[in-house]
């Protein structure tokens, strides 16, 4: 009788580490989005419309952009079964997606126009033409995100947070890895 009350005691504790995993995950996918960094990035946009052979004089245009970036993990996308938890030795091997660019603001009241020179025989940029350049603005630093190191910090952040979580819940050991 005694030998089965240490038993289930045991199989208690087990499953206790489990069950606690079970739920912080739970409720972690629920909020859906981790943001763990931000960045702000100012950008310069300009453009040259250099004179062609008929038109006289030529226009340039400066921007200064301001944006900003939330990079982190999309819970949503977790796999609970690409977790390996060794209970005798308190260990969990935790597999999170990649991060991601999570949100990306370029407020237009942050554009500010820095410089513009028209000359006498050329119009003025036009909304659209300024709408267009700061677009460009706006693919230029989607497609640098990989460059910035923003996607790094954002693993880097998530790897500490969740190695603060789950030795709050019991692990003495635990490995982040992101695919």
């Amino acid at each position: 009788m005694l030998l089965a009350v240490s038993c289930t005691n045991q199989d208690a504790g087990k499953t206790s580490l489990e069950k606690k995993l079970n739920q912080k995950m739970s409720e972690m996918s629920e909020v859906a989005e981790l943001g763990s960094v931000e960045y702000t990035i100012e950008k310069v946009v300009k453009a040259s419309d250099d004179a062609e052979w008929y038109k006289l004089g030529d226009r340039k245009i400066l921007f200064k952009c301001t944006a900003y970036l939330k990079a982190g993990i999309d819970m949503s996308k977790f796999d609970a079964t690409k977790v390996s938890i060794n209970e005798e030795q308190k260990s969990i091997v935790l597999t999170l997606p990649k991060a991601e660019l999570l949100s990306f603001n370029m407020p237009p009241e942050k554009a500010v126009l820095a410089y513009e020179k028209v000359a006498t025989f050329r119009s003025n940029f036009s909304a659209s033409d300024r709408n267009k350049l700061l677009q460009l603005g706006e693919k230029d630093i989607r497609e640098d995100v990989p460059n910035l190191g923003i996607l790094a910090d954002a693993e880097k952040n998530a790897s500490s947070f969740f190695k603060a979580l789950l030795g709050q819940l019991g692990f003495e050991m635990a490995t982040i890895k992101f695919e």
